[in-house]
């Protein structure tokens, strides 16, 4: 599973497994992709912290399909997901394809890129 953040241009930041779509094999960049159970992401951030709240909603909420196609023109970025918001998607579709309910919102804690705290790093520029 590839699991995405699409922009489109609209606006709407879509959370999805994204695929490329290509009509052969000599074709060198998609004209769509497909994505699969793509929901809305909502977030607002909690006062002076590093915690937002999360927000997942299917994107179509009146049609039954579950595959989408998306033209490239409609597409400003895809970019990857941060591991905590990516690992609440999963859950989320595995519960919806066991014909459950999924949790309606979460909250997750941003941190840098590398996973780790920075007291150290601020520790070490005070001291300098």
């Amino acid at each position: 599973m590839a699991v995405k953040l699409v922009l489109l241009k609209s606006g709407e930041m879509l959370i999805s497994d994204a695929k490329e779509l290509v009509s052969d094999e000599n074709q060198a960049s998609p004209y769509a992709y497909i994505l699969d159970l793509p929901h809305l992401i909502s977030y607002s951030s909690k006062d002076s912290t590093n915690e937002i709240d999360i927000v997942f909603k299917p994107w179509v909420m009146i049609s039954k399909d579950k595959k989408m196609m998306i033209p490239t023109d409609w597409v400003v970025t895809i970019l990857d997901p941060l591991d905590d918001i990516q690992r609440m998607y999963v859950e989320d579709m595995k519960m919806i394809s066991n014909g459950m309910k999924p949790k309606s919102d979460s909250t997750v804690e941003i941190v840098d890129g590398d996973g780790e705290d920075d007291e150290e790093t601020d520790e070490e520029e005070t001291n300098d």
